[in-house]
């Protein structure tokens, strides 16, 4: 099925002006690998038309300009359907669901703290604004998540976060049958703090707005790729680190073909070709997704720090840790307290910060009612200002091929 669905593929890029380069008849690996610079410099050769209509995406620009998309009907029907999949894996039909979303969406003024914090999508369909969810707002979204009565939650992982632990201090009781979670990295023992609060199965989902790839888990460090989603390829480039290359396999308007998605997975060590074949196709599981490339602290002297995720691990009096490089000699710990917040939750976030950063960086600490967002709302654990190019360099030198 791989095969027949790379053939189709192939026959959709081979028409595009934008793969004049790539010799399609050679082996894939032997290809080059379509970097998003030259995607978002030379879109029109990589779009073909059609009178049929189309959908038009952006990619979340969180690391530069967003990527300007096209899909079309069949690419926009398997993703729904690929989602719908995984919610029937946890025992809900999500078309018949009654839904919350706790994401990016723009609700309201930010500045605007009275309720609602929510607008009615649908008669199935509730949106909450994450801007909005604090401490002192919390009552309101309690009380409209209990007349809503929602059995799924759709949430960034820092929302859910932040939701779970206000919920936690109040002993709420407001239950969902399945949370859901993209677009973030979900931090370790969520999961089991989700079950806990609110009796939901957690179902956290990888993909992204170029839609070549997606890898789902129910129990934690147990990912597995969605095929026949997308046709997903794993290149080492550290012991343990593998990075996402990935192929479109439905989008004739604009079929991705190798496309390097700067997203890294986990896996075992000097996998074999085997093993890699069957975690591409979703045979067999892998730990997770690191998160992107770009995701380290860069040092002074050019080298990075990957692992600052765990700096809240086991700190007490907090809801939410966010680090934000502001230059190659500054950090700052962004952190939203709770009740048991005290002068030591900051002593051992210090703490665990310089176990992993060295002395000579300085460390800034930063307290706030909700966490610092992007501009398209999502409150990642690691945000930089700096321009991190350094991965784009060249491909790795087990890739054997050259990036376009």
């Amino acid at each position: 099925m791989a095969q027949r669905l790379l053939a189709r593929s192939r026959g959709w890029v081979a028409e595009l002006p934008g793969y004049a380069r790539f010799d399609l008849a050679r082996p894939m690996a032997e290809q080059p690998v379509l970097l998003k610079d030259a995607l978002q410099n030379r879109a029109d050769d990589f779009q073909s038309r059609s009178w049929l209509p189309a959908a038009h995406a952006a990619t979340g620009g969180t690391t530069g300009v967003p990527l300007q998309l096209v899909r079309s009907l069949k690419s926009l029907t398997m993703e729904q359907a690929m989602i719908d999949h995984l919610a029937a894996k946890a025992g809900v039909a999500l078309p018949e669901a009654r839904v919350a979303f706790l994401r990016g969406d723009g609700i309201k003024d930010p500045n605007d703290q009275q309720p609602p914090f929510w607008r009615q999508a649908s008669p199935q369909r509730l949106v909450f604004s994450s801007n909005h969810l604090n401490a002192a707002n919390y009552p309101a979204f309690e009380q409209e998540l209990q007349r809503f009565r929602p059995d799924v939650l759709l949430a960034y992982p820092s929302s859910l976060e932040l939701l779970t632990d206000l919920a936690e201090e109040r002993d709420s009781p407001v239950r969902f049958k399945l949370v859901l979670t993209s677009s973030e990295m979900l931090r370790a023992g969520q999961r089991q703090r989700v079950r806990r609060c609110f009796g939901a199965a957690l179902l956290d989902y990888y993909g992204m707005a170029e839609r070549v790839s997606a890898a789902y888990a129910l129990e934690d460090g147990q990912y597995r790729f969605v095929f026949p989603y997308g046709f997903t390829e794993l290149v080492e480039t550290s012991p343990g680190r593998y990075r996402i290359i990935a192929t479109g396999l439905w989008n004739k308007r604009q079929p991705l073909w190798r496309y390097d998605t700067d997203d890294i997975a986990i896996l075992p060590e000097g996998a074999s070709a085997e093993q890699l074949e069957r975690i591409a196709l979703g045979i067999d599981s892998f730990s997770g997704i690191e998160g992107r490339t770009t995701d380290y602290f860069l040092l002074p002297d050019g080298s990075r720090i990957w692992t600052l995720d765990q700096v809240p691990h086991g700190v007490s009096g907090a809801a939410i840790v966010q680090l934000l490089q502001e230059s190659l000699d500054t950090a700052v710990l962004i952190v939203v307290p709770n009740s048991k917040f005290s002068d030591h939750t900051l002593d051992m976030l210090r703490h665990n910060f310089y176990l992993k950063a060295p002395r000579s960086i300085k460390l800034k600490l930063e307290l706030r009612d909700s966490p610092y967002r992007l501009a398209n709302g999502k409150a990642p654990s690691f945000i930089s200002t700096l321009a991190q190019d350094l991965t784009r360099r060249a491909a790795s030198p087990a890739r054997q091929s050259a990036p376009v």
